[in-house]
């Protein structure tokens, strides 16, 4: 008689949440120092109030993010194995990162100072110089997530673009809350283009996202047995659906874009405050679905 046998076998999660919050944390200093550049190297006047405190909030960020993974270590000491090049390997976006968050910082931290003692030509230098070093140094996440065939959920070409432009959108949203608090005590007041503008570009980035997640359920729903489980799965989660989603893209998409709110500062913060803990969300959730969906 034939038969067949359907198991899984249960394994535990070998990520804890320091994982999901070294990426949150990469994400938001990669978005703050990226607005830092826009009057330091694109030259965008109404948001040089905001270049040395944006530098200087995404430097304290990325300080924590190896923090972060060094706790998650089960032998924290050995977390310097990583910078000796005798264990590099050519093949690992891993191994990639770790010399990018060593060398980011230091780059950071030098154009930061330039940008206090006022030296224009050298900080526009260092800040295109930086700016490709602050991307890929949250783009290698979404790749070393979309590496892992053996997992649908995180298998995907669209998960660099996704990690990139969420660390964006997070960054800005941070940004626009310490602007409002700036322009509070500041005797000069901020352009209020600048507000404009930083909340056009959450309405930009919020749609980008929500085809990114359109694209990633449409190509999951066609593919795989895996990807379709994987999809499903997801949509079973609340706190995906309804934390990511809803609460973290369509409700602050609503308020940045209905007229009478999308223009009172108290609104767009409160739309800032949802996307910030959206991004989280997101992360959290590429995390954790991918470990709860069985393997195959």
């Amino acid at each position: 008689m034939e038969t067949s046998v359907l198991y899984n076998v249960p394994h535990a999660v070998p990520w804890k949440v320091y994982i999901p919050l070294y990426f949150y944390f990469t994400g938001l200093s990669a978005g703050s120092f990226i607005l830092s550049t826009l009057s330091t190297v694109f030259g965008i006047k109404r948001f040089k109030p905001m270049a040395l405190p944006a530098a200087i909030i995404s430097f304290l960020l990325l300080l924590l993010a190896p923090a972060c993974l060094i706790l998650d270590l089960h032998q924290p000491t050995r977390f310097w194995h990583t910078l000796v090049p005798e264990y590099f390997n050519n093949t690992s976006a891993l191994s990639y990162g770790s010399w990018l968050l060593t060398i980011y910082p230091i780059a950071n931290l030098i154009y930061i100072y330039f940008i206090f003692v006022k030296n224009d030509r050298v900080t526009r230098i260092l800040g295109m110089v930086t700016v490709p070093l602050a991307i890929f140094v949250h783009a290698y996440t979404g790749f070393a997530f979309a590496l892992v065939r053996a997992r649908a959920w995180w298998h995907s070409a669209l998960m660099p673009g996704y990690f990139l432009t969420s660390a964006l959108l997070s960054g800005i949203a941070l940004l626009f809350l310490v602007a409002v608090v700036m322009d509070r005590y500041r005797k000069d007041k901020l352009d209020p283009d600048m507000f404009s503008s930083l909340r056009l570009m959450m309405v930009g980035i919020l749609l980008t996202d929500l085809f990114w997640n359109g694209s990633f359920w449409l190509t999951l729903l066609v593919s795989t047995a895996d990807g379709y489980a994987s999809i499903m799965y997801a949509l079973h989660e609340k706190l995906y659906v309804w934390g990511e989603v809803v609460a973290g893209m369509l409700v602050p998409l609503m308020i940045l874009v209905l007229p009478w709110t999308k223009d009172r500062k108290a609104w767009v913060c409160a739309a800032s405050l949802l996307i910030i803990g959206g991004v989280f969300l997101m992360r959290y959730s590429v995390v954790f679905i991918g470990f709860d969906i069985p393997l195959s």
